[in-house]
């Protein structure tokens, strides 16, 4: 704040110097040239160096109250602008906006209907799975039961232990625990989803093939050759064994009723050849040797053609009605697994389609909710969005009548214990500033107000907007952050910001219209014993009014502020330009440019 103030110091008493030098010029009419151009002293002293802008006062942080209808929708009440919300209003929910909200109620009507028709098919669907689950349990047990049977029938027609090894030879269920072994393994792929099955199908398509997973059954390749299991001279409860005994019993027992039968014919014939019987006796002794050879051929074609054939039959066709029994056992869980897919299916699809309309049920009723707007936050009411441009709220008006649509901004309460100023910087000044740097901040609505402030954001690219209408327009939107709370401080006031790029100590200064650029190069013109003498001069940094003097002048040198005509030097030489050249009411020449004064600094 010294430096700043000694600057000023500087600025005064040089301009007080300026403003005598030439009014001593006007009174007077004559004297040497020196006299006749007024001059400006080289100060030495510490040179503030800062880039002016101006810009607009803004609220850092805005709470905006957007349409959240999806169709468009008409205002029908809307809060005076300007309005000054207070936290008694927000207590108490006071209205800020009222939407009409009768299309939304017939919208809503309508998706009602279909609603309800999604619900009942939901339900519907959610039971029908549990139907499906209870009519596969039913379907699952009866064939296991099936099962269990065909095996018990195996059983019994060759025991417990012939069962068991040629259910064994052939790699099926061999008892009633591994028949319900077998049946657990098939139901529990059977509940295995589809989508593993399918991701364990797809991860292994490239690698070498493998067994598969699932249960399979083995039927016997080849004929199965029953008899070495009848041969077998063991005890068995089996139906087979049993009428293979009675069938060799009854051959046993014929074969004994021949020999007595045949013994009696002998002896029949022998009484009959000494006349002692009669020969009808013999004649019917020996139709009854006949009959019992027939009976004991009878009973070895039986017992031959139960060995051969009945046996191997029977047990063929007991195997495969087991076989069959677990055949359907696993056609029926696999059937079970589609019919319960597809019930899954129509389930889940129910559901997606019933929590899409409960969505959009709950989405209707929130809009109509949406339909009166309330207050949130206190503030200051402000129509439309303060960032946005005035052709923008221009095109979209917000007023009693006007419609709205989604997304809207209708309202822009600025949070006011914060505020700020958006100034666009040119792009010859966007070397100097940074993020971070002290900003001295001026209101128009309060002048001799002075505010401290920083850089906060410095946008990287220009802003499109400003170059749209200007192509060779670059600037550079920089937003500074005021600091403290000031509650006379407004959006939309005008504000000029200066930012502080860098202090100098102990420089030389001049001002800036002393110095003339040409071809690169810095030039002024000194009051030397009378005349104007033309020096190159190196020059530094700079701001609005002085720019630093690196080398070429001495503090206390007198530099002319009236830059003379080029054609006056050359007509009166170099050194020495006619009192006419420099009349005090001639403008100032123009400011050096930026960039010839930068290209000069080291």
């Amino acid at each position: 704040m010294k430096k700043g103030k000694t600057i000023k110091g500087l600025v005064a008493a040089g301009t007080i110097a300026a403003l005598g030098v030439v009014g001593f010029w006007l009174m007077s009419g004559k004297g040497d040239d020196s006299q006749q151009v007024p001059t400006f002293v080289v100060q030495r002293g510490p040179l503030e160096i800062n880039v002016l802008q101006g810009g607009e006062i803004r609220a850092l942080q805005n709470n905006e109250v957007k349409s959240e209808i999806e169709i468009p929708t008409k205002i029908l009440s809307l809060i005076p602008e300007g309005y000054l919300i207070t936290e008694e209003d927000v207590k108490e929910g006071k209205v800020l906006i009222e939407l009409d909200n009768t299309d939304l109620k017939t919208k809503i009507q309508n998706h009602e209907i279909e609603f309800q028709t999604t619900v009942s098919a939901y339900i519907d669907a959610d039971e029908n799975r549990e139907i499906q689950k209870s009519e596969n349990q039913s379907l699952v047990r009866d064939t296991k039961q099936v099962g269990v049977f065909a095996l018990m029938d195996f059983e019994k027609y060759l025991g417990r232990d012939v069962t068991a090894a040629i259910l064994s030879a052939a790699n099926l269920p061999h008892d009633v625990d591994a028949f319900e072994k077998y049946a657990d393994v098939l139901e529990t792929q059977a509940n295995t989803p589809v989508a593993t099955d399918v991701a364990q199908t797809k991860s292994s398509s490239s690698a070498k093939p493998k067994a598969s997973s699932k249960t399979a059954l083995t039927t016997p390749s080849e004929r199965i050759d029953f008899t070495p299991y009848l041969e077998q001279k063991v005890d068995s409860d089996g139906e087979a064994q049993q009428k293979l005994r009675q069938l060799e019993d009854e051959l046993l027992l014929r074969r004994s009723e021949l020999a007595v039968a045949k013994q009696k014919a002998e002896a029949s014939k022998r009484l009959a050849d000494k006349k002692f019987i009669a020969q009808a006796q013999l004649e019917n002794d020996q139709v009854t040797l006949e009959k019992v050879k027939l009976a004991g051929k009878t009973a070895e074609t039986q017992l031959a053609l139960f060995k051969k054939y009945e046996f191997s039959k029977q047990c063929s066709t007991l195997l495969s009605g087991y076989q069959e029994a677990l055949n359907k056992l696993q056609r029926t869980i696999r059937m079970n697994r589609s019919r319960m897919a597809q019930a899954e299916t129509r389930f889940s699809t129910a559901k997606r389609r019933y929590e899409m309309e409960l969505t959009q049920r709950e989405d209707l009723e929130r809009q109509l909710k949406a339909c009166v707007i309330k207050a949130t936050v206190p503030g200051l009411v402000a129509y439309g969005d303060l960032n946005a441009g005035s052709s923008y709220n221009y095109n979209y008006p917000i007023e009693e009548g006007a419609s709205v649509r989604l997304r809207q901004t209708m309202l822009t309460i600025p949070d006011m214990s914060q505020m700020g100023v958006k100034v666009n910087v040119h792009e010859s000044q966007m070397k100097k500033v940074r993020i971070g740097q002290p900003v001295k901040v001026r209101v128009d609505a309060e002048p001799g107000k002075e505010l401290d402030g920083r850089v906060a954001e410095l946008a990287i690219l220009p802003d499109s907007s400003s170059s749209r209408y200007t192509p060779n327009l670059k600037v550079y939107p920089c937003t500074i952050h005021i600091n403290g709370y000031h509650p006379w401080m407004k959006p939309g006031m005008n504000a000029k910001v200066e930012i502080i790029v860098d202090q100098l100590a102990d420089v030389l200064y001049v001002p800036v219209q002393s110095v003339e650029v040409e071809a690169d190069q810095h030039f002024c013109y000194i009051s030397n014993g009378g005349a104007l003498e033309r020096r190159e001069i190196s020059t530094g940094l700079f701001n609005d009014e002085f720019i630093e003097v690196r080398n070429g002048l001495q503090g206390g040198e007198a530099v002319a502020l009236a830059l003379p005509k080029k054609s006056e030097l050359e007509s009166n030489g170099p050194d020495r330009p006619k009192q006419e050249s420099a009349p005090v009411s001639k403008p100032k020449p123009a400011k050096p440019k930026e960039k010839d004064i930068a290209a000069a600094q080291p």
